[in-house]
């Protein structure tokens, strides 16, 4: 009997963005507005935006893709690159990419 190949786990990362001082209500709006264009991608298996309760202006993006080209794919979108020319307007820090493995 032939092993069965496993299944590759999806790629899942945490999204880290810092407003800039007074860019907080402009960088809520522009990531609200991909939220729903990104869970229509076809390897998109989760975008959810959250707003640290004591930080206001330090946004996560918890995403999950099916795999890398799922992610690249939708870092290679209109929407996505329209987003990225804002970075130096909008964040005070890069944008910071955490990967994630789950453990249980």
């Amino acid at each position: 009997m032939a092993a069965q190949p496993q299944p590759t786990p999806p790629l899942v990362s945490l999204a880290v963005l810092h407003a800039k001082a007074n860019q907080h209500d402009p960088l809520r709006a522009a990531l609200k507005a991909m939220v729903p264009l990104t869970r229509q991608e076809p390897g998109c298996l989760d975008y959810t935006l959250f707003e640290q309760a004591d930080a206001p202006g330090t946004f996560y993006m918890r995403e999950s893709f099916t795999d890398r080209a799922a992610l690249d794919a939708h870092i290679a979108t209109p929407y996505f690159q329209a987003f990225a020319k804002r970075f130096d307007e909008l964040l005070e820090r890069p944008l910071q990419l955490i990967f994630l493995a789950e453990v249980a």
